[in-house]
């Protein structure tokens, strides 16, 4: 315990009476770094070089255009300008030079007047020419610095413009004259008549019909489908051939049917039952009576030639005797011409190059047809999708 006493009593002593150096330097280095002193800021040699030679560049370029008011220089420059303008007066140009001739002076004193006349013109004129030499006043008193010794010295300047008295006369030399009447009544000019392209118009049709043998009461459906063209001869005249594949369908009586044939049958059939397939080919003139915005009504009527591709005729009889069944021929019968069309259409133009129509017709035979011989007619509506293949509308 004592020990520790001791150790206690030790640093006591030594915190009460602390031997410490004291130096006055720490405290000068202690207060420098608690207030340090601003730095002078050093400007760098190169902006002061910089400066400087601005200034200097300023300075020169003030006394270069800084005017000058000094009377003898501007003098000089005007003198010069005058010996520019004399160089191009009329007095130096002797080729071109003409006088203005002067009246001489009268005995009665009238030649004073005409002076003094002389001298009002010589002014007016020197007044106008100062209007003239407007630009050259200007540019003479920017070069002079003063507008009172410009208009000092030009008003005494005298313009004498240029004189020429010569004369060009139009020479008619070797040049004919003489002209020539024309005798009789002038020629018509002719009007200008512009061709338009005819316009054709295609069509593809499908026509179902009633397909008969005049005088046998029996119709049967038949029908086509084609193609057709018509050409616009004028804005209401028109022609139309084409091609249609039909299949013509018909029943009739035995004593209707007329063929070219040596063959005779036993037992007579009681009916004649035909399917034909036939190509029609329409030649047709058609007048349109009404045309209108949308719609337009025509008539029609022409001639058809009908190819007989193949004709197939089936018998039936009445009794228990059955002859031959049927019958078949190809290729054999050509009816040019043999048919007579009539027909209306009625038109609706969807757009200026496409429209329908819907066209009831009716064929009559102009002769036998078929192998039959039969006089065979047909009755129905043609309906068509019809387009503008080029040219304008008549």
């Amino acid at each position: 315990m004592k020990e520790g006493k001791d150790i206690d009593k030790l640093f006591k002593d030594g915190l009460e009476n602390p031997d410490l150096p004291f130096n006055d330097l720490d405290w000068d280095n202690l207060e420098e770094r608690l207030h340090p002193t601003p730095k002078r800021r050093i400007v760098p040699l190169i902006w002061l070089t910089a400066v400087a030679g601005i200034a200097a560049m300023l300075l020169v370029v003030f006394l270069l255009a800084k005017p000058s008011n000094n009377e003898n220089e501007v003098k000089a420059v005007i003198k010069k300008d005058q010996r520019k303008q004399n160089s191009n007066k009329p007095e130096n140009n002797t080729d071109n030079l003409t006088e203005i001739p002067t009246k001489p002076n009268d005995s009665t004193g009238n030649g004073d007047l005409s002076s003094l006349a002389l001298n009002a013109k010589a002014t007016t004129d020197t007044n106008k020419q100062e209007h003239a030499i407007g630009d050259v006043n200007k540019t003479t008193q920017k070069v002079a610095g003063t507008t009172d010794v410009n208009a000092n010295i030009l008003a005494n300047v005298r313009y004498k413009p240029e004189l020429n008295s010569k004369t060009d006369f139009v020479a008619f030399k070797d040049q004919d004259l003489t002209t020539t009447i024309a005798v009789g009544k002038p020629e018509q000019i002719k009007a200008l008549v512009l061709r338009k392209k005819s316009r054709v118009v295609l069509s593809i049709l499908a026509a179902p019909d009633l397909t008969s043998v005049q005088k046998s009461g029996k119709s049967s459906l038949s029908g086509g489908f084609g193609v057709e063209a018509t050409l616009f001869l004028t804005k209401k005249l028109s022609v139309t051939t084409g091609a249609v594949y039909a299949k013509k369908i018909y029943d009739s009586d035995f004593s209707q049917y007329k063929p070219n044939s040596n063959y005779v049958f036993k037992v007579n059939p009681a009916n004649i039952h035909a399917n034909c397939d036939v190509i029609d080919i329409p030649i047709n003139v058609n007048y349109k009576v009404f045309d209108g915005r949308r719609n337009a009504i025509s008539i029609s009527t022409g001639l058809s030639s009908y190819l007989m591709l193949k004709e197939k005729y089936s018998y039936s009889y009445n009794g228990v005797y059955q002859g031959p069944q049927s019958y078949e021929v190809r290729n054999q019968n050509q009816h040019y011409l043999g048919i007579a069309n009539v027909g209306v259409e009625f038109q609706h133009k969807i757009n200026n190059n496409l429209s329908i129509s819907a066209k009831p017709f009716m064929k009559i035979p102009l002769t036998d047809i078929g192998y039959g011989n039969s006089r065979l007619s047909s009755t129905g509506v043609a309906v068509s999708v019809n387009m503008n293949l080029f040219g304008k509308k008549n």
